[in-house]
């Protein structure tokens, strides 16, 4: 991605106040995959820049305590996930986004992967998982679309081709879903 095609980095980003350097090389490290990825989600440069940025921020205010975590890399992509969550919607009679029908994890990796191009390995430390984890979400992802009305998983399927947030339409009188795949929760 050209810097010119997403807006610069915010100069006050906030730091902690502890472990500086861990924090800013983690930012430095993720930042621009979590902003493809929110715009991919958002569907717009400035949302995706918002949604970032309080991920970041509330990272931040807790540093040391992510440290302290399991997974650093895995509580930040909970935070991401919930943030975008809340940018978007997943409303009927509008195009289907891929997280309104699979549940999170399993549309994380689609995007991620198939969506964004990034390896398994890449997309495993992104997200705080094991290669494993993303295999099998990938594998139960693809299963699940299997079992979605065609119209909807047929657009799936050629995610790389997927508008900018990720919508399938289905046309009225199709098996449109009316919520997520039974694959699991939300």
């Amino acid at each position: 991605m050209s810097r010119a095609s997403r807006p610069p980095r915010r100069a006050g980003a906030r730091m902690p106040a502890a472990f500086c350097l861990e924090y800013t090389a983690f930012r430095e490290l993720h930042l621009d995959w979590y902003l493809r990825y929110a715009h991919v989600r958002t569907g717009e440069w400035t949302r995706a820049n918002r949604c970032v940025e309080a991920v970041f921020d509330a990272l931040s205010a807790s540093w040391a305590t992510a440290l302290r975590s399991a997974c650093p890399a895995a509580r930040a992509w909970q935070l991401l996930r919930d943030q975008a969550g809340e940018r978007t919607t997943c409303s009927e009679g509008h195009g289907w986004s891929v997280h309104c029908l699979l549940n999170d994890a399993q549309a994380d990796t689609l995007l991620l992967h198939h969506r964004l191009g990034l390896p398994i390995t890449r997309t495993a430390d992104l997200m705080g998982l094991d290669i494993h984890a993303v295999r099998a979400l990938l594998r139960s992802a693809e299963r699940a679309i299997e079992g979605l009305p065609p119209c909807v998983a047929s657009h799936l399927r050629t995610t790389r081709s997927m508008t900018a947030h990720d919508t399938v339409p289905c046309a009225p009188g199709s098996n449109s879903y009316s919520s997520k795949s039974s694959t699991g929760p939300h």
